[in-house]
């Protein structure tokens, strides 16, 4: 049997979906789904309904149990509310199609604190006005990136002598090499460089 936690979310920035199912060999999914058209709360909690009864048909479910924290869209669901708005009635019954087509669907209302993980992926949603489409990633780090036993590690490099150097000791202090023809060396190339004040 395939488990599904849906929310739905309406504010001021947009509404959004978030969605939890559970398939029967216990692989969780995660949706956040912003939608692209002003909602009522109601409305969103039906949307995220029908987004994972359809997600569940797609994977050829054939029985779901649905858990949402909004009484009005159980209890119309379980016909122990009266659905009068007539956007709410379309919405019922398009429920009631989809419902048909499972061998078995229930769907359960639960407090707001068995729901936090669809809340925070409707919540989510409205987050953000961009239209680009997102992926985010979650993993777990199990340990600190950095822990006190970590050492830096310090290579020491030991450079020899240079060419430069005879160079840098004539431009820089006047000294040449000791030997006449290296001194000469030195002396016809050092008017090529300079040194840098820093």
């Amino acid at each position: 049997m395939w488990k599904v936690h849906v929310d739905g979310a309406a504010n001021q920035k947009g509404s959004g979906v978030g969605l939890v199912l559970v398939s029967p060999e216990g692989v969780t999914l995660e949706k956040s789904l912003r939608l692209g058209f002003s909602a009522t709360n109601n409305e969103a909690e039906y949307e995220t309904l029908l987004v994972g009864m359809n997600m569940v048909q797609k994977m050829d479910g054939k029985t779901v149990q649905m858990f949402s924290d909004s009484q009005l869209v159980v209890g119309q669901v379980e016909g122990k509310l009266e659905a009068k708005d007539p956007r709410m009635q379309g919405y019922l019954t398009r429920v009631s199609y989809i419902q048909s087509k499972f061998e078995s669907f229930s769907l359960l209302h639960v407090s707001r604190s068995r729901n936090t993980h669809a809340d925070s992926l409707a919540t989510l949603a409205t987050s953000s006005v961009q239209d680009l489409p997102r992926v985010i990633f979650i993993e777990d780090l199990c340990k600190p990136t950095v822990t006190s036993g970590d050492a830096i590690r310090i290579y020491q490099i030991r450079v020899g002598p240079s060419w430069m150097d005879p160079i840098v000791s004539f431009v820089k202090d006047d000294i040449l090499p000791k030997e006449k023809s290296e001194a000469d060396k030195v002396r016809r190339k050092a008017p090529r460089f300079w040194l840098s004040e820093d």
